[in-house]
């Protein structure tokens, strides 16, 4: 079968959060393109099958809260691998807390995962010993980077930050044809989002639905444009913040 994207094949990509949600369907994506994949994640008891008995799949355990841990990872994967050809950052946290009772520790404890680890990230990456020219990087925001809502000052700040890192980080690394771009999702279906609705009420799980005129979403709607972004057909696309979100922003 003739590969969707084949200057996918034999390139060696890096996904954070590989043990479930958008991450882990990227990873089983980029395998079906012939890419090799390394994941990073904090439990590798989470890891499908799948994934841990691809010979093209190299998973690595890492907290990206410590932040000190990430270069001596990716030095392991340079010496046992190569360059890397793309990053995404898919790992991600997300808190629903009233303004009122937000301890700076909370706040503190959200960018180290949705904005530290991934400039911390991306600056190991830019290095020339870690990454190929003309390599791809997307960074996961969200349509809460700019649009408010009740209860998420802290998720919603750090997923405006992402888009800042974005934007001069893709004119930094320009020179070296090196893309970055974001990804702004609405509310897919996830673990993580599971562990919201279940702290919900059926009324209020429905009102976040009706705020998507096309539903929520689901991995697979987010995938294809990544697999788009990692490839070299996207080669002219940089700095900029994509939204899939059903229709949510535009309201």
């Amino acid at each position: 079968m003739d590969l969707l994207y084949p200057s996918l094949k034999n390139k060696l990509i890096l996904v954070t959060g590989a043990t479930s949600g958008i991450g882990n369907a990227l990873c089983k994506h980029l395998l079906s393109q012939k890419a090799n994949v390394i994941g990073i994640g904090r439990d590798i008891s989470k890891l499908d099958e799948h994934l841990k008995n691809n010979k093209n799949f190299t998973f690595k355990v890492i907290d990206l809260a410590q932040i000190e841990a990430i270069e001596s990872t990716l030095k392991e994967v340079n010496q046992e691998l190569g360059k890397l050809d793309g990053l995404v950052h898919c790992a991600g946290k997300e808190e629903t807390i009233p303004l009122s009772v937000y301890k700076s520790e909370k706040i503190k404890s959200i960018f180290e995962i949705n904005v530290l680890s991934g400039i911390e990230l991306l600056r190991v990456f830019s290095k020339k010993k870690f990454s190929n020219d003309s390599s791809s990087v997307i960074l996961l925001s969200s349509v809460m980077g700019e649009l408010g809502q009740p209860g998420k000052v802290g998720y919603c700040a750090t997923k405006a930050a992402v888009l800042g890192v974005v934007k001069a980080a893709s004119l930094e690394l320009a020179k070296r044809k090196i893309r970055i771009n974001a990804i702004s999702p609405g509310v897919v279906k996830t673990p993580m989002t599971q562990q919201l609705f279940n702290q919900l009420s059926e009324e209020n799980i429905k009102e976040i639905e009706n705020m998507h005129p096309l539903g929520t979403g689901s991995v697979e709607d987010i995938t294809p444009l990544m697999l788009f972004l990692l490839s070299q057909q996207s080669k002219w696309i940089t700095g900029q913040n994509i939204k899939i979100d059903g229709g949510y922003s535009i309201q």
